[in-house]
């Protein structure tokens, strides 16, 4: 069966903590988005696959079991009804071949995620400014 409910961003992260903060800070500064929390590759493509109409944005970390975001952004971009729905990666890593590898598989864009409680304000208006306005924010 699939979901009724438009949720606009999927986050994609094994990290509770990573998970939470973000949740937090874009229900701080774009409280109307809808944020579906996924642990890993596998449920990601499940949930695109059971969903009605594609999110306006999937943050997708890197490290993650059973399927990381580099096999999940490579499955996905083979993929035709996904070619044009918005994937960033939100990761770790600040390693440039990470970032040239991720591009090279179909990313949109590649963020490396702030050690600074206090930046991921930034990250989130960021995102919500290149992605989500005129998709599911006004």
């Amino acid at each position: 069966m699939k979901a009724s409910c438009f949720e606009c961003v999927f986050l994609v992260d094994d990290d509770e903590d990573d998970q939470f903060l973000l949740q937090q800070v874009f229900h701080q500064y774009s409280p109307e988005c809808q944020i579906r929390l996924l642990s890993n590759g596998v449920e990601l493509i499940e949930a695109l696959e059971t969903i009605n109409s594609l999110p306006a944005l999937v943050m997708l970390d890197l490290n993650m079991p059973y399927m990381s975001g580099f096999e999940a952004l490579e499955a996905i971009r083979k993929d035709e009804k996904y070619q044009s729905l918005p994937i960033v990666i939100l990761t770790t890593s600040d390693q440039q071949i990470d970032q040239q590898r991720a591009i090279q598989l179909g990313a949109n864009d590649f963020i490396t995620k702030p050690t600074l409680l206090a930046d991921y304000s930034q990250v989130v208006l960021r995102l919500r400014k290149q992605w989500l306005v005129g998709r599911c924010v006004r």
